[in-house]
Formats: C-alpha cells, structure tokens, sequence
C-alpha cells in the first residue's frame, strides 16, 4: 500500500466522521488534528460511544461495500489505525 493510497482512505475516514450525525469533532483544535495525518486522533476524542460506532459501521459499509462490526472500528481506535484497516481490507479484494 502506498502512502498515497493511505492518505486518500484516511481522506475517506474523516469524510466519514464529518458525515456522523451522532458525533464530530468538539472544536477547532479536534478537527485540526482530524485532518492532520501526522497529529492523527482517537474516535474517543471525538465522543464515539457505542451508537456513534454504529453510525459509523452503517456508513462505512455503505461507502466502502464492506461488512465491519463495531468491535473491528474498536479494534482500529483512531482515524489512521481505521484507515489502516481498511486500505488492507481493500487491497485484499
């Protein structure tokens, strides 16, 4: 996986968070840091909770054609970990 091809799924990632509507970023410092690759940030810091993570295992799966349960975005606890995750999951179809 390149690190270009990293970087558009991390783009993905957060477009998703953005799209949320049960949670996102608090302020404007949370949503630099969503947007910065290298600062990265955690779904707890942005208030995920268990119906945050459902919202989002619903989006991803419509978005990315794929089946993730909410113990896998656990599993990937921030927006590159989950970018991670998903570009592997992706390169193996």
């Amino acid at each position: 996986m390149t690190s270009a091809a990293l970087l558009a799924m991390r783009e993905r990632v957060v477009a998703a968070i953005l799209s949320n509507p049960v949670v996102g970023p608090d302020s404007a410092a949370t949503l630099a840091r969503m947007n910065d690759p290298v600062q990265d940030c955690t779904f707890e810091e942005l208030g995920f909770d268990s119906l945050a993570r459902m919202e989002f295992c619903i989006f991803l799966e419509t978005e990315f054609g794929i089946s993730i349960s909410s113990g896998e975005v656990e599993g990937s606890p921030s927006i590159n970990a989950m970018a991670a995750y998903l570009a592997g999951m992706n390169a193996g179809r």
